[in-house]
């Protein structure tokens, strides 16, 4: 399996639009993202574009997402 690191483009394994890794991160109860550092490597920021092009980012779990 391949390791997923900033840059890798992924989905979640649920299925999404493909999605790039842009960094490390933690997202909070009140839907606030913070970046962390790279040493947190359980969740990662993700970013897409939607159907109508807006560009979209969110935190995931590693283990939701899959290499593509």
């Amino acid at each position: 399996m391949e390791q997923i690191t900033i840059g890798s483009v992924v989905k979640l394994k649920s299925g999404s639009p493909q999605m790039t890794v842009t960094g490390y991160g933690k997202k909070y109860g009140d839907g606030s993202i913070l970046k962390t550092l790279v040493e947190d490597k359980e969740q990662v920021k993700c970013q897409w574009f939607d159907s109508s092009g807006t560009l979209l980012t969110d935190v995931f779990p590693i283990a939701a997402l899959t290499v593509e």
